[in-house]
């Protein structure tokens, strides 16, 4: 299994996370374009162009709500690496960053979810959102307690 020190690791990430922030910018762009190809694609069971006006315009509401959650969450991620980078994992702050990320992750649940009436493979995706804001929540009770016994321990001595 490859290596990399701790510092080259929170470098690549912040890295990775910038391009990733760069590119929601760039695809609100091209959103419209690419939800409407994404409408007039055939699946299994027809057509999607019997999506009514209101259809197309819930699906677009829906689509730009994920790509604002999807860079609140990136921009939270970023701001929680700086701070990794920086030394201070376990502060209050760096949990309510956690939590921040996981409700976005169940916000994005909740959003494919309700794309599910038009396209069923969103079910999924709101699946994969649902456990991924469940395991994010999970670190963040155990970053949390963890933050707590520092602090204690910071107390103490």
């Amino acid at each position: 299994m490859l290596k990399i020190s701790t510092k080259l690791s929170n470098t690549l990430s912040l890295v990775i996370a910038v391009i990733f922030f760069l590119a929601c910018i760039v695809c609100a762009f091209f959103l419209p374009t690419v939800v409407n190809m994404l409408i007039d694609t055939p699946d299994n069971i027809g057509n999607r162009e019997a999506i009514t006006q209101f259809g197309r315009v819930f699906v677009h509401i829906v689509s730009y709500v994920l790509l604002a959650v999807f860079t609140l969450a990136d921009a939270l991620l970023m701001f929680l690496l700086i701070r990794v980078r920086k030394g201070y994992v376990f502060t209050p702050l760096s949990v309510s960053l956690i939590r921040g990320v996981s409700w976005c992750l169940l916000l994005v649940c909740v959003a494919f979810a309700l794309l599910g009436a038009y396209f069923q493979l969103a079910f999924i995706m709101a699946f994969l959102a649902m456990f991924l804001g469940i395991c994010l929540r999970v670190v963040k009770n155990v970053i949390e307690e963890a933050t707590e016994i520092k602090s204690e321990n910071d107390l103490t001595v």
